[in-house]
Parts: structure tokens; sequence; C-alpha cells
């Protein structure tokens, strides 16, 4: 991933949450890693997984879609200013490396991470950089596009899964976008580039990141319609 070198530390990121609004909805699952760049390469330094306290008793699809259950959040969930606040002191501000921040789909990772900050009177640095695995991959591959495809695709499955739950998918993000680099390293041209469904552009959009529509099927790269 020689094409990220400028960043000394990576943050991979992922949440499960109650909902898709994350105004309205909250995070029960917040997962973390982060890899500083040694020499030639990135090195897994730290994990954080956590489950967080919810107000209300969640969905049953969501207990579905991800196995977590009102009875585990109630034994093992933390307050939620405890997350936030854990996460701002050791993957925002613990220290002066450049950083970019990584997930799977990461508006919505996003959303709801800077919803959760802010309802503790913390937030992500104006000038973050981020980098949507997703956006990179509707550029490589067609329909369908969800993480679990990408990990078929690469040839990933049986080693990383998308279970649904956060430390895994932060893990198998990652190892997708290791594999995209092996492939063609040109991942510096998606920093704080997000793709978007024509059909339903973004309501809430994030300071310093440009938005551009990208069509499912294409494989003209999103990059070469704007430089």
């Amino acid at each position: 991933m020689k094409s990220l070198f400028a960043y000394k530390e990576l943050v991979v990121f992922d949440c499960e949450t109650t909902g898709l609004d994350p105004i309205n909805h909250q995070i029960i699952e917040l997962a973390c890693c982060r890899f500083l760049l040694d020499h030639d390469h990135y090195v897994l330094q730290e994990q954080y997984d956590r489950l967080v306290k919810a107000k209300d008793p969640l969905p049953s699809n969501i207990v579905d879609l991800t196995g977590i259950t009102d009875e585990m959040l109630a034994r093992n969930g933390l307050d939620e200013r405890i997350v936030a606040t854990y996460f701002y002191d050791n993957f925002i501000a613990n220290s002066s490396n450049k950083k970019l921040y990584i997930a799977y789909n990461a508006p919505f990772d996003i959303h709801f991470v800077g919803q959760l900050l802010r309802r503790n009177g913390l937030a992500f640095p104006n000038n973050s950089h981020f980098l949507d695995v997703l956006t990179i991959y509707k550029d490589r591959s067609s329909y369908p596009h969800k993480l679990v495809n990408a990990i078929a695709l690469y040839k990933l499955d049986g080693t990383f899964i998308n279970s649904h739950r956060a430390i895994d998918d932060c893990l198998a993000c990652y190892e997708v976008l290791k594999t995209m680099a092996k492939n063609c390293d040109d991942l510096i041209r998606y920093v704080n580039l997000f793709g978007y469904n024509p059909k339903y552009p973004p309501v809430h959009r994030i300071n310093g990141v440009r938005y551009k529509p990208q069509p499912y099927d294409s494989y003209v790269k999103l990059y070469e319609m704007i430089f």
C-alpha cells in the first residue's frame, strides 16, 4: 500500500447500530484497529472492540443480523461516554501521526461515530482524511457491493468474514484494502472521495470530502471523472 505511505497511521473502524439513521439510532458496538507504518509496511498495533449500552430494546432485525442481544448489552455494554472518550483519546488525539480513517461504506460509520462523539462534546478534527473501501470496490467490480462480496472476490473467505460484528468487519475491510493495493495501488486517489448511487444523493455531507455519483456497473474509475 505504498500510495498511502504519507499516512503514518491507519485507523480502520466499524460500528453496529440499532438502525440506519445516525440522529435517531445509536451505536451498539464499536471496533477499531490501528496500523502503524514500519518501514515499508503497516503493522497492527491495537484492536478495540466494545459493546455499547442501548437506551431501548433492540429491534428483532438487528438481533438477527448481528447476533447482539439486549442481554449481551445489559451484561457487557459500556456507557457510550466511556466508548466515545476512549475512541477519541486513543484513536484521534493520541499522537501527532498523520492519520487516515478507513471504513467500508465509510459515510455510514463516520456519521454514526460523529454523532457519538458530538453527544459527548468531542469530534473528528476538521482536517481529518477518510477512505471509503466501498467506493474503491464499486470501481473494480460490478454489483453486488457488500463487504461479503469483496471478501469472496479477493478469495479471503475462510480466513476473514463479514459477520456483522464490528471487529470481524474491521479486519476483513483492511484485508480487502491490502488485496486491492496488490492489484492496483491507486488508493491515495480515493482519499476524501466518496461515490454515491445517483438515485440517492447524500443529504448530510462530511466537511472536506468530495462526493460524486458512481454508477454501479461502470468500469470507468470514479477519480478519472475528476482528475
